[in-house]
């Protein structure tokens, strides 16, 4: 941006054919010229010249847009830089404010008054109190008693010009730029003032009823409250505020006010204070009421938003006025009121929308209720809002309801219903924490009711929802009244798929409770696998009953012979969704992975035998089928991991003494190693034809990874398929999914050092030999794999030491060349990993002499590559990461680290000349210091490279 100091030579005419060409509609400016122009007019806006130009630009015959930006220039520089003038200018410059005010007021330009308002309000905050003392009095004699011959006409205006300066000027408090210390005095001085603010007002309005001065008083005594005046101070304004809400027009302007007064952070310092406000409140009924009758939606959302505002901020008040005798029936009153708003007749939202602001009150009223200390306290107070929270979830049972015709809602009706259903879950779950098994009661008294009385679905859904919301609140061996609930869902009204979604879903979130009742849960079972017929339904009930098999496995697998064939031909809907299917193959792994080995191979064969054939069909096929594979190998893979699912609960000895259904349970190693072998023919025709695909190879790698993590050492059995599998990749073939793979199997099986195990790693290393190639720009075009690769070595260094013992010198060569050329990568994440992998491969250096050697021949040049990184080749924010492996040197190879970085540092002018003796004695102290932390030797590192790049001040170095 230009220096506002070099601004000199722009007179008051250019400036306004600036703006102009700025702002006018039919510029032709391009990007950059706008650019341009905007640094200029910004850096005006602070320049000295502004203290002229902006009161020339103040000109009722200039633009609209050359008069606001001088307005906005002279309250920058008031606001910023008024320590440029003298006091008699500052004098000046008040006067002429005052003139233009009054000016602008008679034009009626509300932008402009605005922002000299805002003007005036930071010169009087820098003249108090010093300058200035009964500021406030002052400036209400200057309009007010003013010979100005437009305010001796229109003396309303002076008060309008007074309300806004008076309105502002706690606002612009926070802003004003002074010290801490005058800061201080500035608001003790507005605090000494307010009473004359406080004089001002009741004279307005015992002088005034205009609406637009009026209006102005409750935007006032707002900005003052926010500023922290106490609200003791305004108590005498308590009686015209609430009585002005029947005024319709200043309505809304008492509404902002009253919400400032009812949300004061400090509202509990003043317990009698707001108890005296209850009876205000609670006559907000009549004014509801009026509302409701006239159907003025808008007015009562208003009144009920003031009402719970209020509740909310003094919950714990209202909570300790329930344990006095004297002040109960208020607490019992207030808590009526705020029903009677909860529970206002019509649907959400197309009726009312009053009822979803009451529930955050309800849900700080409990907190409140059930955070009291002391069992005994906490059961009293419970007792006397307990009949509020029960009636409340009766209401939210009706609130709660589907509309009877949906047609009414439109779209953003239905997100907003939506959003008022998860609101009342929220509350259900409030409450139920607050009454336990009496919400539950009070839940199965209404399903009762519904199921007697045959009332709607809409009511016995809102129910079951409910029920549903409660479900992680809920005892595993609660018996009292939730299997009384259950027991009554079949007698539901399912004439309507949305009510059997809605117990689907509930069924699914109660599968671990279930899992202890067996006798409700066959129940479920049949209700989750008729549902499965219905299309509307099979997402629910496909995600019920897999939460149901995870859950109670052992007991479940006895459906394997209804669950089997519903679930074969949701696969072969082609009409299903993707989602879909991928829960239904897990519901089959889940199933039959409780049955012997043999049951579980048989019906795995009837779902993945076509799954093979479209694979040899696509194979088939000269076009390209990578997505179509893709797919499919994702199918099986899901098909995979669900049998290898191990669900403690029910796989134990304990569960399975409880399900006894089925004697021999399979053996996940024998199935996937079966499995396995079977699909070996296929896998290896995909990996050759498709032998350099990131995609494929992935999704196989994929697999092996999932099989191999769940078989483990017994992954052994087909490790030879895993090995050759891997070796038929593509030479380009390095990503994550492979090297993980070839991780674990290390790491499972290097210890035994078999050879074809070790080869993997070799062809690891020859395959990123070939990627490298010792070019650094190769490795700059292919980031991500390099990052994985350097996180891979890394983890063979750390964990399998042996391996490496194995490698011939010509990997530690390649090594080594990686490390000069990586640790000049600017990617961050990269370059850590290639930072933590130098740094491992350097200790592991102490246990092996070739490697060793290697390095101490190539030492001098990796720090001297390191230093100049540091010293600005690299950017600032990589300094974290290039001090790593500088500092296992200098803690591994002590000696020769030292003589390395002298060598470097006694070049003067390296790695950059900026660094000065003082810096590069610093850095070698740090080095030869036996016992410096990781943390101080980074915060070393990154001074001597903040020398290097000319950022250290000059008094640093001496």
């Amino acid at each position: 941006m230009t220096d506002t100091n070099m601004i000199t030579d722009y007179s008051a005419e250019d400036i306004e054919r600036i703006i102009n060409g700025f702002y006018s509609p039919t510029s032709q400016l391009t990007i950059e010229q706008r650019q341009q122009l905007n640094a200029i007019l910004e850096n005006l806006q602070y320049s000295k010249l502004a203290w002229d130009f902006s009161w020339k630009l103040l000109d009722i015959n200039k633009s609209a847009s050359v008069q606001f930006f001088g307005a906005v220039a002279l309250c920058n520089k008031i606001s910023k830089h008024l320590s440029e003038l003298d006091d008699n200018q500052i004098q000046q410059l008040f006067q002429q404010l005052i003139q233009r005010l009054i000016f602008y007021i008679s034009i009626h330009s509300k932008q402009i008054i605005t922002k000299l308002t805002v003007a005036l309000d930071h010169l009087i905050l820098h003249m108090i109190p010093d300058k200035w003392n009964n500021g406030i009095v002052t400036i209400v004699n200057l309009f007010t008693q003013s010979q100005n011959a437009f305010l001796l006409q229109h003396p309303e205006k002076g008060h309008l010009i007074v309300l806004n300066i008076l309105t502002i000027l706690p606002e612009e408090f926070s802003r004003v730029n002074v010290s801490k210390s005058q800061r201080s005095l500035i608001r003790l001085e507005l605090e000494k003032e307010f009473p004359n603010v406080l004089n001002y007002l009741q004279f307005i309005i015992s002088t005034y009823n205009q609406t637009d001065i009026l209006s102005k008083i409750f935007s006032c005594l707002s900005k003052w409250l926010e500023f922290g005046i106490s609200i003791l101070q305004i108590e005498i304004l308590f009686e015209y505020l609430f009585n002005s809400l029947n005024n319709e027009n200043l309505f809304e302007d008492i509404c902002d006010c009253l919400t400032v007064l009812f949300t004061l952070p400090d509202a509990l310092k003043y317990p009698s204070t707001f108890s005296r406000l209850f009876p205000y409140i609670l006559q907000f009924e009549i004014i509801l009421d009026q509302c409701l009758t006239t159907g003025n939606k808008e007015k009562a959302e208003c009144i009920t938003k003031l009402i719970t505002q209020f509740g909310e901020n003094l919950a714990q008040l209202i909570v300790q006025m329930s344990m006095t005798p004297n002040s109960q029936m208020l607490a019992h009153n207030f808590c009526r009121l705020v029903m009677k708003c909860t529970e206002i007749t019509g649907q959400y939202p197309i009726d009312e929308t009053c009822s979803i602001i009451t529930l955050e009150f309800w849900n700080t009223l409990e907190e409140e209720v059930t955070s009291i200390n002391g069992k005994t306290n906490q059961e009293t107070r419970l007792e006397f809002f307990c009949p509020y929270f029960e009636h409340l979830i009766e209401v939210l049972i009706l609130k709660g309801q589907l509309p009877a015709n949906e047609n009414i809602f439109t779209n953003e009706d239905k997100e907003t219903f939506q959003c008022y259903r998860s609101d009342i879950i929220v509350t259900m779950i409030c409450m139920h924490n607050a009454l336990d098994k009496r919400a539950m009661k009070v839940l199965l008294n209404r399903l009762l009711v519904s199921i007697e009385q045959r009332q709607p679905w809409q009511m016995q859904e809102s129910i079951v929802q409910l029920t549903g919301a409660v479900s992680e609140c809920i005892s595993p061996d609660e018996n009292q009244h939730l299997p009384h609930i259950f027991s009554l869902l079949p007698k539901l009204n399912f004439s309507n798929s949305l009510i059997m979604n809605t117990t689907l879903i509930v069924l699914g979130k109660y599968s671990s409770w279930l899992g202890n009742h067996p006798d409700i849960l066959q129940h479920c079972v049949h209700l989750c696998i008729n549902a499965l017929s219905d299309p509307k339904l099979i997402q629910s009930a496909s995600i019920a009953l897999k939460e149901l098999i995870k859950e109670n496995r052992m007991y479940m697998s006895k459906y394997l012979n209804d669950i089997f064939p519903i679930m074969k031909n949701v696969l072969e809907n082609v009409h299903v969704q993707e989602d879909d299917r991928i829960r239904c193959l897990s519901i089959i792994g889940y199933i039959v992975s409780g049955h012997p080995a043999k049951i579980v191979i048989d019906h795995l064969n009837i779902i993945l035998v076509p799954e093979v054939n479209k694979l040899f069909d696509y194979l088939s096929k000269t076009n390209n089928n990578q997505e179509n594979i893709c797919t499919t190998l994702n199918f099986i893979l899901v098909l995979l991991v669900a049998i290898g699912y191990y669900g403690d609960q029910n796989d134990g000895e304990e569960n399975e003494q409880k399900y006894p259904t089925v004697q021999n349970p399979s053996n996940i190693s024998e199935v996937l190693c079966c499995i396995l072998r079977d699909l070996d023919p296929i896998l290896q025709m995909i990996v050759k034809q498709y032998t350099d695909d990131i995609q494929v190879t992935e999704k196989i790698c994929e697999i092996l990874t999932r099989i191999i993590t769940i078989l483990r050492e017994a992954s052994s059995l087909v490790l030879n398929i895993f090995v050759q599998l891997l070796q038929n990749m593509g030479p380009t073939i390095l990503h994550d999914g492979f090297l993980s793979l070839v991780r674990n199997i290390l790491l499972l099986f290097s210890k035994d050092v078999d050879k074809p195990v070790f080869n993997l790693f070799l062809i690891v290393l020859q395959k990123f030999r070939c990627l490298f190639n010792g070019d650094i720009q190769r490795l700059k075009n292919h980031v991500d794999t390099i990052e994985h690769a350097a996180n891979f070595f890394s983890q063979v260094i750390k964990k399998l030491p042996n391996v490496l013992h194995q490698c011939p010198e010509e990997a530690f060569i390649l090594f080594i060349q990686f490390i000069k050329s990586g640790i000049q990568l600017h990617e961050q994440g990269t370059l850590k990993s290639i930072s933590t992998f130098t740094s491992n491969f350097i200790e592991y250096t102490k246990s092996n002499n070739q490697a060793a050697n290697l390095l101490q021949q190539n030492g001098l040049e990796i720090v001297q590559i390191l230093l100049k990184c540091i010293g600005g080749a690299s950017p600032h924010h990589l300094i974290e990461h290039l001090s790593l492996p500088l500092f296992t040197l200098s803690k591994s190879c002590f000696d020769w680290t030292i003589r390395w970085v002298q060598q470097c540092l006694n070049d003067p002018n390296f790695p950059t000349p900026s660094a000065s003796r003082h810096h590069r004695e610093t850095l070698l102290k740090i080095l030869t210091a036996k016992h410096t932390s990781r943390s101080a030797f980074k915060d070393h590192i990154t001074k001597f490279s903040l020398a290097c790049r000319e950022t250290i001040s000059k008094e640093n170095d001496s």
